[in-house]
């Protein structure tokens, strides 16, 4: 009996150890949504932490628009300085490492919708890849 009680007290343990090691990992969705509210927040500074230094942001599927956290600041910066950019998810849906998003972005009262489908790879957002409408 003493032992049976030994291996439930260390399984409840290591049980316990285990889940709260989990929740301290940020999931994708978790990442995504964070960069929205920060974007919608004009909180550059931690907008740009989301980022991998050597991200890469493409026109989908394949067109190369830009690489590294350099490209977004001189992209986003000026936009959030100004105040002059917003953006609202329709739909969301998440599969591992990938986060898909509907989205409208207004920008000085014009919109444009996109899909954007991010990658996040160990709690940075990896790449992202714009399908924008006409």
């Amino acid at each position: 009996m003493k032992t049976g009680g030994i291996f439930l007290v260390l399984f409840l343990l290591t049980g316990f150890g285990f889940a709260q090691e989990q929740n301290s990992i940020t999931l994708p969705l978790e990442i995504v949504n964070k960069r929205m509210e920060l974007y919608n927040q004009h909180n550059f500074s931690e907008f740009i932490k989301l980022y991998a230094d050597d991200v890469e942001i493409y026109t989908y599927p394949d067109i190369l628009l830009a690489t590294g956290s350099d490209n977004i600041t001189s992209i986003f910066q000026p936009k959030f300085n100004a105040k002059s950019i917003r953006v609202e998810i329709i739909n969301q849906m998440n599969n591992g490492n990938y986060v898909i998003n509907q989205e409208i972005v207004t920008e000085d009262g014009v919109e444009t919708k996109y899909v954007s489908i991010y990658e996040v790879k160990e709690g940075l957002i990896k790449s992202v890849k714009f399908v924008r409408d006409k």
